[in-house]
């Protein structure tokens, strides 16, 4: 239906008026006499209204004239407050909000407000209001009434499904709407620069909201909680036929339903709680999302307010190391940006740049180049290399341990006396002495080496260095060059 069918055009040209926060007033008090009162008589409504306009500036509109109100010598426009009183009575009639009778037995005049003006005064009340709206366990006075009808009252069903099905649309209006309110506190946080408005919003606005709202369906009205007994209850009604046809009957009694409407009603209401608890685990998993980047944007705003230097010194400092970084950049196309910073500094803080030369003024420093892994270069001739390296090693050991030294070694095995030196008791001190002792191995068989090897299974640990197990000898006179014996030659 058009609403406009309903409400006239012009009801709402007094809230667009230029008088628009007196006729606010206006309504907010006729709707304190409909909270307290049946019938609400004119002179009641005016004498009160009266003492409302007192010290306000109510302008005269054309719309607001009437011959039914005589004019005065005083206030604004001839028209006393009483006058003024009478004209926003009889604007109020004229767009809508309320009509003027008589009381039934007497001659008592009454303001009676149309329905939908009730709930337009209703709604207008709300949102002037700061108070925190307080949640109702919707989940759980679900669950109630259905369980509830379940054991103790069966004929009640059909009221306990229509229950169910108006919680459910509150349940899911009060979480979207939880979830623009953190939206609508994000946007805040991003607008406020100061740290005192920044904790306000947050201690006494925001934290209330989510311990009256958020908290409870986290805690004692849990979706999670209820979710699967709700829909198990409402499963067993769809499935169970003598059950939907004793609701039929009920909705056929109450609403003056014909069978098939009350069936689709209870149907539908049926379907609509099943499908939305499908998907307000969704919702609640968004609210959750934006909580979290709430409370992280909350807290990094505050730390950056508290820790942030905001006095005049704090900002020229910020500016200063914004122009340093751009002229160390050096970069072309920040030359551009570089004059622009500086001619904004000289233009509003009278400041100019200075150079000087120094010892280092004449030379310019070497740009660092960035060092790039490539592949390595292959060797043409690797055989060639090979030897010749191998031949230069050895050229270098033999200048480094001649022949001399060896045997000069190997002799210091049989001291004492001794003709025979086995692994064990070999003198191997460091590294020295180790790369002799190979020499002294891989040697003996040359010319001039004075003593023999034989080679023998099994390794010993002496001194740290692991070496095979051997005997070295004096080599007897007259017998055949040095060799390396022992079972593991070759």
């Amino acid at each position: 239906m058009n609403i406009f069918s309903l409400v006239p055009g012009n009801f709402f040209s007094i809230l667009a008026s230029g008088n628009r926060e007196i006729y606010f007033d206006a309504l907010m008090l006729l709707n304190e006499y409909l909270k307290q009162n049946l019938n609400i008589p004119v002179s009641d409504y005016i004498s009160s209204l009266t003492g409302l306009l007192e010290d306000r500036n109510f302008i005269i509109e054309q719309e607001d004239e009437s011959p039914d109100v005589p004019e005065t010598a005083e206030g604004q426009g001839g028209y006393s407050s009483n006058a003024k009183a009478h004209l926003i009575l009889n604007r109020i009639v004229k767009t809508g909000w309320a009509d003027r009778e008589i009381l039934d037995g007497s001659f008592v005049e009454i303001i009676t407000p149309r329905d939908y003006a009730i709930r337009m005064m209703q709604l207008l009340d709300e949102m002037r209001d700061e108070k925190i709206h307080e949640y109702s366990s919707l989940v759980f006075s679900t669950y109630s009434a259905l369980k509830q009808a379940n054991h103790e009252q069966p004929r009640e069903y059909y009221e306990a499904v229509l229950a169910a099905r108006r919680n459910t649309e509150t349940l899911v209006y009060e979480l979207k709407s939880l979830y623009h309110n953190i939206r609508a506190y994000i946007r805040r946080i991003q607008e406020q620069n100061n740290i005192n408005e920044l904790l306000e919003n947050h201690f006494e606005k925001y934290k209330p909201m989510t311990d009256r709202i958020y908290h409870p369906i986290k805690t004692m009205d849990s979706f999670y909680r209820f979710m699967a007994p709700v829909r198990e209850l409402l499963v067993k009604i769809r499935e169970d036929e003598d059950l939907l046809a004793g609701m039929r009957g009920r909705a056929m009694t109450v609403r003056k339903y014909g069978e098939e409407e009350a069936e689709a009603e209870i149907l539908s209401a049926i379907d609509y709680v099943q499908d939305t608890y499908a998907i307000i685990g969704n919702i609640i998993n968004e609210i959750d999302r934006k909580h979290g980047v709430y409370t992280k944007n909350s807290i990094e705003k505050m730390t950056y307010m508290m820790t942030a230097d905001q006095s005049v010194r704090g900002k020229l400092l910020e500016i200063f190391k914004a122009y340093a970084a751009v002229v160390a950049a050096g970069r072309p196309r920040r030359g551009r940006l570089r004059e622009t910073l500086e001619s904004r500094l000289k233009a509003h803080i009278g400041i100019y740049r200075q150079q000087f030369i120094d010892g280092v003024s004449v030379f310019h420093r070497n740009p660092l180049g960035r060092r790039i892994s490539g592949e390595a270069l292959e060797i043409a001739d690797s055989k060639f290399f090979s030897a010749e390296a191998m031949e230069s090693l050895a050229e270098q050991l033999k200048n480094v341990y001649p022949p001399e030294r060896i045997c000069r070694f190997v002799e210091s095995f049989f001291d004492s006396g001794r003709a025979v030196a086995e692994s064990g008791t070999l003198p191997i001190n460091d590294d020295t002495d180790f790369i002799l002792l190979i020499l002294a191995v891989a040697r003996s068989r040359e010319r001039g080496m004075d003593y023999d090897v034989e080679l023998q299974k099994g390794r010993v640990n002496v001194n740290g260095y692991v070496i095979p197990k051997m005997k070295f000898s004096r080599r007897v006179a007259g017998a055949a060059s040095g060799s390396v014996r022992g079972k593991d030659r070759g």
